[in-house]
């Protein structure tokens, strides 16, 4: 039994049916950036399936500028990349390459984070100096 076929789109969905589907996108897109989904995916045999793998190419199109604006996690758009290759998809089952991933994560996320701290100090220590 198909159970797309019991669950009723909201409304907001039949008013505005591209404004809904790219929020759909738009969320999904921006789930690509938790490792943990990402295995979840991987455990659960989405990321072999060939409709699946197409709709990661399909989804693309969110690298554009256009697009990408919308995006709060941009780090998606390199998971989007990497799902590409069908050896990064496969290592997603495993646990220990997931953790080592949201490892890599984390750490840039300080390091840009201390960076960021860093050079906002530096620019109020230096105060632009008048125009003679």
């Amino acid at each position: 039994m198909d159970l797309s076929s019991m669950v009723e789109p909201p409304e907001e969905a039949l008013e505005n049916p591209e404004r809904y589907r790219f929020q759909m996108e738009l969320e999904f897109v921006q789930c690509l950036a938790n490792p943990q989904y990402l295995n979840f995916l991987a455990q659960r045999g989405y990321l072999k399936q060939k409709e699946f793998i197409n709709y990661l190419d399909y989804l693309q199109y969110w690298k554009k500028q256009e697009y990408s604006v919308y995006l709060k996690y941009p780090q998606c758009l390199h998971f989007l990349d990497l799902l590409q290759s069908e050896h990064f998809r496969r290592e997603l089952a495993n646990a220990q390459c997931t953790k080592f991933i949201e490892e890599q994560q984390l750490l840039h996320w300080h390091h840009y984070t201390k960076k960021k701290m860093q050079f906002q100090q530096q620019i109020a220590s230096h105060p632009k100096q008048p125009i003679k």
